[in-house]
């Protein structure tokens, strides 16, 4: 879906229940850290399968969702899918500027 189709609606539940209670509620802010750290941990791993260091692929990684999430923030407020193509945008040079070079000749 996007952010259209959803009306600029929550387009991060976990996002929106994290910002709302991570200073009030302990359990809450635990269980949002531990979707946040799940997505963080299969995004790494996809890019340390594609070459990338695993450091920099977990550092990469944390970016990109922090890129996102703040773009969604940013997109629903301004009700604009702009925020969030910029964000991919981004993230994709992010990504190819960290990607191990070729040893293929």
């Amino acid at each position: 879906m996007t952010l259209r189709e959803l009306d600029y609606a929550d387009p991060c539940p976990v996002a929106t229940i994290a910002l709302e209670v991570a200073s009030t509620n302990e359990t809450l802010r635990g269980a949002a850290a531990e979707v946040f750290d799940s997505w963080i941990d299969g995004l790494a791993a996809y890019y340390y399968s594609c070459g990338i260091a695993r450091p920099a692929a977990r550092d990469i990684a944390t970016s990109v969702i922090g890129l996102l999430e703040g773009a969604f923030m940013l997109g629903r407020t301004a009700r604009s899918p702009q925020p969030v193509l910029a964000a991919a945008t981004a993230a994709a040079a992010v990504v190819r500027a960290m990607r191990a070079p070729s040893t293929e000749a």
